[in-house]
This record gives C-alpha cells, sequence and structure tokens, in this order.
C-alpha cells in the first residue's frame, strides 16, 4: 500500500478583526490575487459549533496555494494563549537573497515596520512583518535544497530532543 501525503497546501486560514484592512494588505502590499470569498449566514461549522454570520476570503499566492481570513459577524476579544508571538507564522518563499531585500524596501515604502534580515545558520535568510491583525510573516530565502544529510541531521535532532524532553533534561 502506498503511504498517503498530501499533495500541496491548499490553504491555510486565521481570523481577522477587519476585513477591509486585511483585503487592502494582502492585496496592495503582499501583491497576492483575491481569488474568491465566500460569505455565509448563521449556521453548524464542522467542529459542530453555531456560529454567527462570517465571510472566509481567498488570496493567492504565486504557486496557487492560498492563505485565508474568517471574519466574524460578531466580535470576539483577543486573547493571548501565552506562547511567544515568534512561534505562530506564515513563512512564504521567494527567489532570492536580491528579492529578500526588494521585499524590505517595498514594505518600508508602505510603511510596514521589518524585522530583519536573519541569517539561519545560511541555510534560511528571513525578514518578518506583521499585517494588519498582528499575524507575523516571514519571506524566506531557502539557499539550497533539503536533502538526504539534512534528513539524517534532522532526524537525529528530533530524537534527541524527545529524549531529553522525556529525561526532564531542556532548559
Amino acid at each position: 500500500m502506498a503511504t498517503l501525503t498530501p499533495r500541496a497546501v491548499n490553504h491555510i486560514a486565521t481570523q481577522t478583526f477587519d476585513m477591509e484592512a486585511t483585503h487592502r494588505f494582502w492585496t496592495e502590499v503582499m501583491g497576492c490575487r483575491y481569488a474568491a470569498g465566500l460569505r455565509f449566514p448563521a449556521r453548524t461549522v464542522s467542529t459542530g459549533e453555531a456560529v454567527p454570520p462570517f465571510i472566509h476570503t481567498f488570496y493567492e499566492l504565486a504557486d496557487g496555494s492560498c492563505v485565508a481570513f474568517f471574519e466574524l459577524a460578531v466580535s470576539h476579544e483577543r486573547r493571548d494563549d501565552g506562547l511567544p508571538d515568534w512561534t505562530r507564522h506564515y513563512a512564504l518563499s521567494v527567489s532570492s537573497r536580491a528579492e529578500l531585500a526588494e521585499w524590505k524596501e517595498h514594505f518600508e515604502a508602505h510603511g510596514v515596520p521589518v524585522d530583519g534580515e536573519i541569517d539561519h545558520d545560511g541555510l534560511f535568510y528571513s525578514i518578518y512583518v506583521k499585517d494588519p491583525n498582528g499575524l507575523r510573516i516571514e519571506l524566506t530565502y531557502l539557499t539550497r535544497t533539503l536533502g538526504p544529510d539534512d534528513h539524517k541531521e534532522g532526524l537525529a535532532e528530533l530524537r534527541s530532543w524527545v529524549s531529553d524532553k522525556a529525561a526532564g533534561t531542556l532548559s
């Protein structure tokens, strides 16, 4: 039997508290094509919850995948879940370090604060911005294709992490 693996990312979704600002940012600043918007009345969703009316929008990246957003008709309180901000982000690929520099200039021209360029051990170079909802976006250039050595070394790191966690030696 063949191993099942998803073919590609269709979309990754999060919430927005201001669809108009989100739309402007993802079309005008990020240059994404507005692919679709689905508006729904109050209904029961896949989790079994009854929810108020909402809109679900899709912004297309160059490869056809999308970033997507939900805005609910009823406002909700933003809550801090205690996780560090840097652990949650969308990482989007660019073609070169030169393109990464172009993006930095582009963001600055639009008044969007930029963190970086950050060198991730020579493997990735990244800059970071936030969209109007505070969603952290990483634009990143991968300097080479990840290969068998990366897999082997990464698996050893994962096993070591799991072992250290079980032993209570992480600090």
